[in-house]
């Protein structure tokens, strides 16, 4: 039953991988896994925590292969209902983001609140994301390659490294940083057509990008924990903007508000359940 629970959830964060502007690292925060998926990434702990992350990539990598196609149908010909859930379930995480910053380790006795100096970094992490929403208005992608050439590849690695380090950065997705640096459009087609060549060099740069990107933000969590929460509470709070579609009154509008707190209680939850 566990491991089912665990593909489920790498299912999800899968599927928010592949939407730009939706973080998986904001949908494992929701389901209470983030800080066990960065240790588990970890160069020191990713021996012994392979039966964590077994599942977790089975599922994740599942729910890409199967459900790419759907959440691609869904965001073309639904995007407000659509975007309106993932928006309440960034809403429905935001209470447990700002108790885990007044009280980082959980400690009863620990901090109740927070500190002005760490206020500047979740102010620097809104902004940021503000900063990524105004550039995604006027994103333009590159044409489609299908053909694996050496420049292609060098492309693809470094895109796929950072993709994958903002991957576990809540509020930031991965998919936007690789619709930025114009390779989004070359990677979902190649991932549903199933061109192995040209995900080679993607694979490789995504396990190089969330090793490096696991260690860093570890030891960024034991070191500054509120600092950190701050900011990523910041970057959550921003992504809003980043995947906010606009809206419309009619059928598809009262669907997207009904979605939206349907989701926001089903984050909140999940929240309340694994904290």
């Amino acid at each position: 039953m566990e491991f089912l629970k665990r593909m489920l959830y790498g299912a999800i964060i899968g599927v928010a991988n592949i939407v730009p502007g939706v973080s998986g690292g904001t949908m494992a925060v929701i389901l209470g896994i983030y800080d066990k998926l960065l240790e588990s990434i970890s160069f020191k702990n990713l021996k012994r925590n392979i039966l964590f992350l077994l599942p977790v990539a089975i599922g994740g990598g599942a729910g890409i292969l199967a459900l790419s196609t759907a959440m691609k149908f869904l965001i073309v010909n639904y995007p407000i209902a659509t975007n309106f859930a993932f928006i309440g379930l960034i809403l429905g995480s935001i209470p447990m983001i700002w108790k885990r910053a007044r009280n980082p380790k959980g400690d009863p006795k620990g901090e109740s609140s927070v500190s002005p100096a760490n206020i500047v970094f979740f102010a620097a992490a809104l902004a940021f994301m503000l900063l990524l929403a105004f550039l995604n208005q006027g994103s333009i992608e590159n044409a489609v390659q299908t053909q694996l050439t050496p420049v292609l590849a060098v492309q693809l690695f470094l895109a796929s490294i950072a993709s994958a380090f903002a991957m576990l950065l809540p509020g930031i997705s991965g998919s936007f940083v690789m619709l930025l640096l114009g390779s989004y459009s070359t990677v979902i087609t190649a991932i549903s057509d199933l061109n192995v060549v040209l995900l080679l060099p993607v694979a490789a740069g995504c396990l190089v990008g969330l090793l490096l990107g696991a260690v860093l933000i570890s030891k960024l969590m034991k070191r500054f924990p509120q600092a950190t929460y701050m900011a990523i509470l910041g970057l959550i709070a921003g992504s809003l903007f980043s995947i906010y579609p606009g809206f419309v009154f009619g059928a598809e509008g009262i669907a997207a508000v009904l979605l939206l707190a349907l989701f926001a209680f089903v984050s909140w939850w999940f929240s309340v359940r694994e904290h």
